[in-house]
């Protein structure tokens, strides 16, 4: 099982915080195994929302503004087979001031 796909995409710069993160992955999470965390400058960043999708993808809203900064999502999962598959990704945020 790996991430397909994310939002806000690897190591991209965003204009504006997102109000959101979401992991498309390879296989059908499995809700009881999976968990995504979000930390910044600040440190963790609070997820509100939390859902599994059918579209194999997982998605959690940003609570609050985030700040400039470079933030690391870290997820964990398991497909089809059990075995649980853990992963990270970056991204910026770098408002205009």
């Amino acid at each position: 099982m790996k991430a397909a796909k994310t939002e806000p995409a690897a190591d991209s710069t965003l204009t504006s915080p997102p109000a959101r993160v979401q992991v498309w992955f390879t296989q059908a999470p499995d809700p009881k195994l999976t968990k995504l965390e979000v930390a910044g400058p600040a440190g963790a960043v609070k997820l509100n929302g939390f859902k599994v999708n059918d579209d194999k993808s997982v998605v959690a809203a940003v609570e609050g503004t985030l700040a400039n900064g470079r933030y690391t999502v870290r997820w964990q999962s398991a497909g089809d087979d059990g075995h649980v598959q853990k992963g990270e990704f970056a991204f910026s945020v770098k408002q205009a001031n």
